[in-house]
C-alpha cells in the first residue's frame, strides 16, 4: 500500500517535473506525436552527445513509467479481486449491482426535465384525445341511424329472451330441422 501511495504521489508530481526541466517544449505542442521541429527545438542547443545523453535518459524513464504502469495494474487487479471477494462476502451479486443500477438510473430519469416534460405533454395529449372521443361518441349515439340499430338490437335481443324461455332446447332443434314444435309435441 506504502508503494502505491508513493507511485501514485510520483505519477501527480511526475508533469510538473518534467514541464519544468524541458523548457523548449512548447505547451500547446502535442508531445505524444513528435514531429522533426519538436525533436529539432529539443536539440537545437545540444551537442550530439548531449543529444545521445537526454534519449538515453529518456529512455530510462519511459522504462520506469511503463514499469510503474505494470505495477499500477497488478495493483488494481488485485484491489479488484478483493473488492469482489467483499461483495461475495456481504451478499453482494452482479445481478444486484445492476438492479440497483438500474434502479438509480430510472429514478435519475424520472426526476429529469426532460421526462417530466415529456410526461406532461403525454397527460395533455390523452385529455385531448378522450375530450374528442367523448364529443364523437355523443354525436354517434345521438345519430337517427344510431338509434334505430340500437332500437332493432333491442328488439332482437327481446324476442331471442322471450322465444328462448318458451322453447326448449329439443324443441328449437326441432324447429330448425323444418318440424313445427306443436307438430313435434303431437307425434310423440
Amino acid at each position: 500500500l506504502k508503494l502505491l501511495d508513493s507511485l501514485l504521489q510520483e505519477i501527480l508530481t511526475y508533469p510538473s517535473k518534467t514541464m519544468s526541466t524541458s523548457p523548449s517544449v512548447d505547451m500547446n505542442e502535442d508531445i505524444n506525436s513528435p514531429t522533426d521541429s519538436v525533436i529539432g527545438r529539443d536539440f537545437q542547443e545540444l551537442s550530439a552527445e548531449e543529444q545521445e545523453r537526454q534519449r538515453e535518459e529518456w529512455k530510462a524513464e519511459l522504462k520506469k513509467t511503463e514499469e510503474e504502469i505494470l505495477t499500477l495494474k497488478q495493483v488494481l487487479t488485485a484491489k479488484e479481486r478483493h473488492a469482489a471477494g467483499l461483495k461475495r462476502r456481504l451478499g453482494i451479486t452482479a445481478w444486484r449491482e445492476f438492479s440497483e443500477d438500474m434502479t438509480q438510473g430510472l429514478k435519475n430519469l424520472q426526476e429529469s426535465a426532460t421526462y417530466k416534460r415529456t410526461a406532461e405533454n403525454i397527460q395533455f395529449a390523452k385529455e385531448i384525445a378522450k375530450e374528442k372521443t367523448s364529443g364523437m361518441m355523443s354525436n354517434i349515439a345521438s345519430s337517427g341511424y344510431f338509434q334505430s340499430v340500437s332500437s332493432a338490437f333491442g328488439a332482437a335481443k327481446t324476442k331471442i329472451s322471450s322465444s328462448m324461455s318458451q322453447q326448449s332446447f329439443n324443441d328449437v332443434l326441432k324447429e330448425h330441422n323444418g318440424t313445427p314444435a306443436a307438430a313435434a309435441e303431437e307425434t310423440q
